[in-house]
């Protein structure tokens, strides 16, 4: 029987809802002026553009929970005694034991969610740096590995880039 895992991490749903909105929203808008600026202001409907308004942000507000959900239930990070588990880019679990990462390179998805990428000679791991217990995950990642572990150490100065910041 396969060993169970100290401790499993989700996504922050919430980090990734707004993120997702953000986004969205930002696109929406731009094709609203796109449209005005097509057809110009004095073709406008301006009550009937407001209720489509309203619809299209509810309606994308009701997509972006329907996205969003899954990938949180389905990412999740799992910490071992002795070793990290999580996703590959392509979304299939990995595992690594701590002493096989050899360099942890950050990367910033849709410009709000950071992630942290734990490379080996056999895999690389995607960590999303927007966990739901963030510093549940942090404390327990510097107890199990090795204080010059290259996650400890990304975790630490990542905490303090969060504290300056």
């Amino acid at each position: 029987m396969k060993e169970k895992p100290i401790a499993k991490f989700k996504p922050s749903f919430k980090r990734l809802y707004l993120v997702v909105m953000a986004w969205a929203i930002s696109a929406f808008l731009l094709f609203v002026i796109a449209d005005v600026a097509v057809r110009g202001v004095e073709n406008m409907n301006f009550s009937g553009a407001l209720i489509t308004i309203l619809v299209a942000i509810t309606g994308m507000a009701v997509l972006a929970v329907a996205l969003v959900a899954p990938l949180v239930a389905y990412y999740k990070v799992s910490v071992y005694k002795d070793r990290i588990g999580g996703h590959s880019f392509w979304g299939f679990y990995r595992e690594q034991k701590w002493s096989e990462t050899e360099n942890v390179r950050p990367f910033n998805y849709l410009f709000g969610l950071k992630t942290a990428i734990l490379q080996s000679r056999s895999n690389n791991i995607w960590i999303p740096m927007f966990l739901a217990d963030m510093n549940r995950f942090r404390t327990l990642v510097t107890e199990l590995a090795s204080p010059d572990s290259a996650l400890a150490e990304y975790l630490t100065q990542n905490e303090q880039q969060e504290i300056e910041t």
